[in-house]
């Protein structure tokens, strides 16, 4: 698959060149890599490198997309492959993986690339489930030295990189959580607001064509189900309601083939509808037939203090009510246009679910109040502008020219 470029006709002849290393690209996770090409394409030539193992795909979700795919057996490979196709001016380095950012640190090293690196979640946080602090030191010291060097992001390489994050020439952050921890330019993952726009969607048609009941209410999860994400704690709050509410689960992401999917599909039989993956540009569609999104986060995964589920932006920008925890930068986002509970609290979740699925006139109101806070502060318009001017200040700090664009 061939490198993609930027290099429209209205644009200047003479652009910088952004390099966007991604350390895999077989999972949904790379949305926000996807969204900060599409972003930087509007100002820069970028190409967008991606590690890719044999029998190994691109995420169907944004398979349309011409990634740059760096094919390799295992990681030492897939890392020189990446380096010498990298040909940018600058360096963006996705998530703190050797596949990436470890790239970007030996480019910067042995050509003076400047490196910009974006954290999209917290991603070192595995050795804070343990309380005791010995308990820590012997869970880092295990996996310094044990299995896993074949994976670029294994825990002994991210705690390693987590230690040169001060070595990027910038550093993006997805909240104020990592902001805090690491400084850098605060850069919320925001939606397309033209794409997700309720009134593109007639909500009966769109749920007679996915084979959804018409008069459900309908809890939509989109992404794929873990034990962070509150999956669970919100199938409990829909066994919980019984017949006072005939609600259903609706999960787009993974479907019944994986088994965490198909345990939550057991948690309520009959409740549950799992659609599977689809690609990225129906979920404005697929979001449409939603009543309420709930995304409770537990504070039993530590991940939780330093994640931001896109799929709040998402929701808030189709006029969907939300639902999330007291958690990271939830209550800022949802302040005035959402609703939140306390982490880790099944009763105030169930009741929370069923005051909103019962006042339809106020989850409506709050749903319009929650796309207007996504027009006038998460859009992609804000996105881009504080992207451009964080690259722009890199470009300026280290002196960088633009060169004739291809």
């Amino acid at each position: 698959m061939p490198i993609h470029s930027n290099s429209a006709s209205s644009r200047s002849p003479f652009l910088m060149k952004i390099s966007i290393l991604v350390p895999g690209l077989s999972t949904n996770g790379i949305a926000r890599a996807w969204i900060l090409a599409k972003l930087l394409e509007r100002h820069y030539e970028v190409e967008t490198l991606g590690f890719l193992r044999p029998g190994e795909e691109v995420c169907p979700w944004f398979a349309d997309y011409p990634w740059g795919v760096v094919e390799a057996s295992n990681m030492r490979e897939g890392m020189r492959k990446m380096e010498a196709r990298a040909t940018g001016d600058i360096n963006l380095a996705y998530s703190v993986s050797m596949t990436s950012f470890g790239v970007g640190l030996n480019l910067r090293r042995k050509r003076g690339t400047p490196l910009i690196l974006d954290m999209p979640e917290w991603e070192v946080h595995d050795h804070w489930k343990r309380e005791n602090p010995l308990d820590r030191a012997l869970m880092i010291s295990k996996n310094l030295i044990g299995p896993g060097w074949d994976n670029g992001h294994s825990f002994k390489y991210r705690y390693v990189l987590d230690h040169m994050t001060r070595f990027a020439d910038e550093k993006l952050v997805c909240c104020r959580f990592l902001e805090d921890r690491y400084g850098g330019v605060l850069l919320p993952q925001g939606p397309e607001i033209e794409k997700f726009d309720p009134k593109a969607f007639d909500k009966k048609e769109i749920r007679r064509k996915w084979g959804i009941p018409e008069d459900a209410t309908i809890v939509f999860f989109g992404g794929n189900p873990m034990a962070n994400k509150g999956v669970d704690e919100t199938i409990g709050a829909i066994n919980a309601l019984g017949d006072r509410v005939n609600a259903k689960l609706v999960i787009v992401g993974r479907d019944d083939s994986h088994p965490y999917t198909k345990k939550m599909i057991d948690l309520s039989p009959g409740n549950v509808i799992a659609l599977g993956p689809q690609p990225f540009d129906l979920m404005p569609e697929l979001l449409s037939t939603a009543d309420l999104v709930a995304l409770p986060q537990t504070r039993r995964e530590p991940k939780s203090l330093g994640y931001v589920p896109c799929k709040v932006y998402e929701a808030m920008a189709m006029e969907i009510p939300v639902i999330s925890s007291d958690m990271c930068d939830l209550p800022e986002i949802l302040s005035g246009c959402g609703y939140i509970v306390p982490p880790d609290d099944n009763a105030a979740l169930q009741s929370k679910i069923e005051y909103v699925l019962t006042h339809p006139e106020e989850a409506r109101e709050t749903g319009r109040k929650a796309r207007q806070r996504i027009i006038d502060t998460y859009s992609w318009d804000q996105m881009d502008e504080i992207l451009h001017d964080a690259v722009e200040s890199v470009i300026q700090r280290k002196g960088l020219r633009a060169r004739k664009a291809a």
